[in-house]
C-alpha cells in the first residue's frame, strides 16, 4: 500500500471496528475516513475492497505490536505473548477478533475469507517460531484464540489462565524430553 492508501485504510479500520461491518454505508464510511467519495474509491473501488483494506492494515499493525520487544524463541516468548494479548485486548476494549467479525458479516465472499485464513496462517506459523517448537503453534493458536474470545467476560483472568497453561506446556514437554 502506498501512503494514501495505508491512511485511508487506517480510517477504514477504525470505522469498521467502532460501528462494525454491516451498519456503515460508504458515503458514511467516506465521512470516517475524511476524504471525497473519487479518493476513497480510487483506493478502494469496492466495498469489499474497502474491508480488505482494513483488514490489511489490521493483520500489519497486530503482527508488529505483538512480535515489537519479543524475547528469544521459547517459554518467555511464550508468555510476553499473552501479555502483549492482554495489552491490545485492553486498547480495544475486549472487542473480539475483527478478522472473524469481517467473516461473519460477510459469509459470502471468498476473498474476505482468503484474508482471513491468511492471517491465521501467519498467526499460527508465528507462534511456532516465537516458542522456538513447532508443535505448540496450534495450542498457542487455541489459547490466543480463546483470550480473545472470552477477554470481555474474563478480562486478566483469561490471559493469566492462558500464561499458567503455557508453563504447563513447556514443563511437560521438557519433563518428557529427560525421561
Amino acid at each position: 500500500m502506498n501512503d494514501s492508501q495505508e491512511q485511508i485504510a487506517a480510517g477504514l479500520e477504525q470505522v469498521f471496528w467502532s460501528r462494525g461491518f454491516a451498519e456503515p454505508s460508504v458515503p458514511e464510511l467516506r465521512a470516517g475516513v475524511g476524504v471525497s467519495m473519487r479518493t476513497l474509491y480510487r483506493h478502494f473501488p469496492s466495498r469489499e475492497a474497502m474491508v480488505l483494506g482494513a483488514l490489511e492494515h489490521r493483520h500489519r499493525r497486530y503482527l508488529k505490536y505483538v512480535r515489537e520487544g519479543v524475547s528469544e524463541p521459547g517459554l518467555a516468548a511464550a508468555e510476553q505473548l499473552f501479555d502483549k494479548l492482554g495489552g491490545w485486548m485492553k486498547m480495544t476494549a475486549g472487542k473480539e477478533c475483527l478478522f472473524r467479525q469481517a467473516l461473519a458479516a460477510n459469509p459470502d465472499s471468498s476473498e474476505i475469507e482468503a484474508t482471513v485464513k491468511r492471517h491465521k496462517g501467519e498467526m499460527l506459523k508465528f507462534f511456532g517460531e516465537l516458542s522456538g517448537q513447532a508443535a505448540f503453534a496450534s495450542t498457542l493458536y487455541l489459547l490466543h484464540e480463546g483470550v480473545t474470545a472470552c477477554y470481555a467476560e474474563l478480562g486478566d483472568e483469561a490471559v493469566e489462565n492462558a500464561k499458567r497453561l503455557v508453563r504447563q506446556m513447556f514443563k511437560a514437554a521438557n519433563a518428557d524430553r529427560y525421561s
